[in-house]
């Protein structure tokens, strides 16, 4: 029986019909699946009907905590968003930071599941115990910043914590996220999902405590976690530079994807790299109750882009509008993210795009006429900057990129797929995979498409011990399975993935012992393995029922045939095949990526 941690009851939410339950957590699922991702991700699996349009009314749209969060725990932050993705049609794992998580989890709730459509544009009110569905109207056409205000000042409560919608999401933009205060669900287009179901944003308070199995246990055990980040150099370390160290660090091993992934350095890197975003610094900003703080308020300086501000941006941000579309100018970065938060879009898919289309323009596959007159050529960051607009608005050809450059590519043609950096539909992140075959063999198997946090190898790009060679093939497999599973663990109980992994200052083992305080479940490190993979066959499980496989666990052609042509990996492509029979052996999969049946019945999924 669980006996802390979770709040115990889940709320359901019917737009169609008003209707407004709750249930109670099902402790056998939370016991299997952890929390966070794992109990999302059954939820979807049992309840979505197989193949269901991501817009429709059945498609579950889920907003989960982990039965750490909202306690001391250092770096407990990510709330999961999980729903069928509407640029991918995978499976969507979103998350995110900040305080909305918390905030959700001291209303009473461990999570929520909607459903539906509304009639008209609506939100949702959680406060405490007490849920209303709430007319939206004057809310529909606003932006993420101006809808945040709104709804504070109407509540009454400043502490409140709003999850919205943005004008990307209302124009159904396939890769529109949700964002909270500056923090979003990025990647999918979770945001075109809420918003099909006329759903604009989410308010949530509360003034709950979590309760604990072990209260002084845990709160000591909290207490020598917290010691080991004081100590921590690489707490230290990334308490000043956030993630932004990876443009410097990628560009020297040759694998900072540049010009739409065309080159794995960039001239212009010290420019938008640590230094020079220290130099733009603001104010630094924290997640709730985090020891590192890595984020900070960056604000634009003199020019065309002078007094705008945004969170971040972090390296993700900072490749996709910088080397990506070869951009040295920081000070565009900022407004662009900027954009993207208050359009409410992912940063990444929208880098991507638009790379992507001025790769298309300088090889005379899109002309000026198409552009409404835009020279969107790599480096013009005024371009660049006005295409987030017009993609947030489908405006022009900002209506083709806003539909992904997968499909993008279809409607544009004349042999565009080439250029289109995308897997299962998803766009690439920045990272070449020529360079680090683990980020390569990751993005393949990812699932929910190009993705590097599900498969952050760190011991690739050199930043934590043991190092491997990034070029090699051998152990890959092994290394990459061992990787996702320590990121669904991580996922699945709220954790940011960047501190809490390597043991330094916290790994697993300081996972077991909290969670083992917190529920009154005895759960060791290699439980809490063993229930990843269990999460991470029940997503493949889901994505096989909706008709993927081996086939779409693939990469660009461009990393697959052009040898990258500098760096380090100067001369490398990506041997797909070999990596990919390497990794279905050591996951116990057929030789078409399913799981076998003794695999099934090893992690209790054959019912």
């Amino acid at each position: 029986m669980i006996k802390g941690g979770y709040n115990g009851k889940i709320l359901r939410v019917n737009l169609s019909n008003g209707d407004i339950q709750t249930e109670p957590l099902d402790e056998t699922i939370a016991h299997k699946f952890l929390g966070g991702r794992g109990y999302g991700v059954k939820i979807l699996y049992d309840e979505n009907p197989p193949r269901v349009d991501p817009y429709a009314p059945e498609n579950r749209l889920i907003f989960f905590t982990s039965p750490l969060m909202g306690t001391k725990a250092p770096c407990c932050v990510k709330t999961t968003l999980v729903t069928k993705s509407p640029l991918a049609q995978t499976i969507l794992m979103t998350f995110s930071g900040g305080y909305f998580g918390p905030e959700l989890k001291f209303t009473g709730y461990d999570g929520i599941v909607i459903l539906g459509k509304a009639e008209h544009p609506v939100y949702l009110e959680i406060s405490n115990n007490k849920v209303k569905i709430k007319d939206a109207g004057s809310l529909w056409g606003k932006d993420t910043f101006e809808t945040q205000e709104m709804l504070k000042e109407a509540f009454g409560d400043k502490k409140a914590r709003i999850a919205t919608i943005g004008p990307a999401g209302e124009k159904l933009v396939r890769f529109a996220c949700v964002i909270n205060e500056r923090r979003a669900f990025g990647r999918g287009g979770a945001g075109a999902v809420m918003a099909s179901k006329n759903l604009k944003a989410i308010l949530v308070r509360g003034t709950n405590s979590v309760k604990l199995f072990d209260e002084p246990k845990y709160n000591a055990y909290v207490t020598k976690v917290r010691s080991q980040f004081r100590k921590s150099e690489a707490a230290r370390s990334f308490s000043r530079t956030g993630t932004s160290y990876g443009i410097g660090n990628h560009n020297t091993i040759g694998m900072l994807p540049t010009r739409n992934f065309q080159f794995g350095t960039f001239e212009g890197a010290s420019k938008i790299g640590t230094e020079a975003c220290l130099e733009h610094n603001k104010r630094r900003v924290a997640c709730y109750l985090c020891p590192a703080g890595c984020s900070a308020i960056r604000a634009a300086g003199e020019g065309p882009y002078s007094g705008i501000e945004t969170e971040g941006p972090e390296y993700e941000t900072l490749w996709a509008f910088g080397s990506e579309c070869g951009n040295d100018n920081l000070d565009a970065i900022i407004a662009a993210d900027e954009l993207c938060d208050r359009y409410g879009m992912d940063t990444i898919s929208t880098g991507v795009a638009i790379s992507f289309a001025m790769e298309c323009f300088e090889r005379g596959l899109v002309t000026k006429e198409d552009t409404d007159g835009l020279e969107l050529k790599f480096g013009n960051h005024q371009a660049m900057v006005e295409m987030v607009r017009k993609i947030a608005f489908r405006e022009g050809v900002g209506d083709i990129l806003a539909e992904g450059v997968m499909r993008a590519s279809q409607k544009i043609g004349k042999g565009s797929d080439k250029y289109a950096m995308q897997v299962k539909g998803s766009e690439m992140t920045g990272y070449d995979p020529r360079g680090a075959k683990g980020f390569g063999l990751g993005f393949a198997t990812s699932p929910r498409g190009a993705d590097h946090e599900r498969a952050y190898i760190f011991a690739e790009v050199g930043t934590i011990p043991p190092l491997v060679d990034p070029l090699a093939t051998e152990g890959k497999a092994k290394l990459v399975k061992t990787v996702q599973d320590e990121q669904t663990v991580v996922d699945s109980l709220g954790m940011c993935c960047f501190l809490t992994k390597s043991g330094d200052p916290m790994g697993l083992a300081d996972h077991a012992k909290l969670y083992t305080y917190a529920t009154g479940i005895e759960t060791t490190e290699e439980d809490l393995m063993i229930a990843a993979e269990r999460i991470w066959n029940l997503e493949r499980l889901f994505n096989k029922r909706e008709g993927f496989s081996r086939k779409d666990d693939t990469l660009p052609k461009r990393f697959l045939t052009e040898p990258l042509p500098d760096g380090p990996g100067k001369g490398h492509t990506f041997p797909l095949d070999k990596l990919l029979d390497d990794y279905y052996k050591v996951r116990s999969w057929d030789s078409n990526g399913f799981p076998t049946e003794e695999t099934l019945v090893k992690l209790g999924l054959k019912d």
